[in-house]
């Protein structure tokens, strides 16, 4: 699971990048709906927002990555 973001209900990051890498999830609400992070206290929000623009950085270039193959 990773290092715990969301304490409240013991979400860890690798669950999250899953659910994002999966389609699981595509943004912060997406990733309260899928894993319940988020829903509770709120002091994770700002990390979610994060990793979701970091993961969504990460997929445009590996798009971008295959696209030049």
């Amino acid at each position: 699971a990773g290092p715990v973001v969301c304490a409240c209900f013991g979400v860890g990051l690798n669950t999250i990048r899953n659910a994002l890498a999966t389609g699981a999830a595509v943004d912060v609400a997406g990733i309260g709906r899928a894993l319940r992070a988020g829903t509770n206290c709120g002091s994770c929000l700002p990390e979610l927002k994060k990793i979701v623009a970091q993961e969504g950085h990460r997929d445009r270039h590996a798009r971008q990555d295959s696209l030049a193959l």
